[in-house]
């Protein structure tokens, strides 16, 4: 499959309605029904304490590079104080303290490595943050997203990343959204002909899970959001995928098969499942 791919300035430039990315064609993957109920249905999704965590983490990362950016000879420390200030005032009423507390320690954490990183001739060169993206694929997927952080490495390397929040690395297998911000970056800049990626564990001491793709690494990932979009398309039944990981799915209350592999294994009850649903944040 032939596929012609060419950057827009916006989302409305593009002449196809049909928008994928990332979390989209995973959510496809993972299971089609929670796929329906949230870009088809659109139904209401919850604010999980573990989405507010990263969403308040990532601003302030965000932030600080940003400023960064804007002015390199600015001092760390008091520049993240500042940063925390504005993100903190931004999620006050949607944090707790325990979250603050982790946060704190986390961005402790941070400054003493870039601090390393500066004494030691070290210290990444961020020239992006929240960089977005949108791509038109043979006039029919508009390929959209944000990538976190772009930089380059002190070994002249370009670099890019996505930050990361689980406290479990297990479930860091699936390495398809770093294939696609190297896709992005080498279609940008066809000079490239090696790219780092990397998801930092904010979790973790800002420890990094790393993979260099070439461009013959990144060639079939236009190709591959085309046949997602087939696929998507001609899916008629949008069956469920019942596991584990269906206690946290915004949808559960609209899913039978996933209430059901629940209740069966014990990890709700029944009597939880009533009074928990249309009680939650949304």
């Amino acid at each position: 499959m032939y596929v012609k791919a060419h950057f827009l300035k916006s989302k409305e430039e593009s002449k196809t309605d049909f928008r994928l990315s990332v979390s989209k064609a995973k959510t496809f993957d993972d299971c089609k029904a929670k796929f329906k109920f949230s870009y088809i249905e659109k139904l209401p999704k919850k604010e999980w304490d573990f989405h507010v965590f990263g969403k308040y983490l990532h601003d302030i990362l965000e932030i600080f590079h940003k400023k960064l950016i804007e002015n390199p000879t600015l001092s760390f420390e008091p520049l993240m104080k500042e940063c925390v200030e504005i993100s903190t005032e931004k999620y006050k009423d949607s944090l707790n303290k325990d979250q603050k507390h982790e946060c704190n320690s986390i961005i402790k954490t941070y400054l003493e490595l870039i601090n390393e990183q500066k004494n030691n001739g070290k210290l990444p060169n961020v020239i992006g943050v929240e960089k977005d993206f949108y791509i038109d694929l043979n006039g029919k997927v508009l390929l959209n997203g944000f990538i976190d952080r772009v930089q380059i490495d002190p070994d002249g390397m370009l670099h890019v990343a996505d930050y990361k929040t689980t406290k479990d690395k297990k479930y860091l297998k699936d390495f398809f959204q770093l294939l696609t911000y190297a896709y992005v970056l080498m279609l940008e800049d066809p000079s490239i002909k090696k790219i780092r990626t990397s998801f930092i564990l904010l979790r973790h001491d800002f420890d990094h899970l790393t993979h260099e793709y070439t461009r013959k690494d990144v060639e079939p990932i236009g190709k591959k959001f085309l046949e997602y979009a087939e696929k998507i398309n001609n899916e008629k039944i949008w069956r469920p995928n019942p596991q584990f990981l269906c206690k946290y799915c915004d949808f559960l209350e609209n899913c039978s098969a996933g209430e059901s592999y629940l209740i069966k294994r014990g990890i709700i009850s029944q009597k939880k499942q009533k009074e928990t649903f249309g009680l939650g944040s949304w």
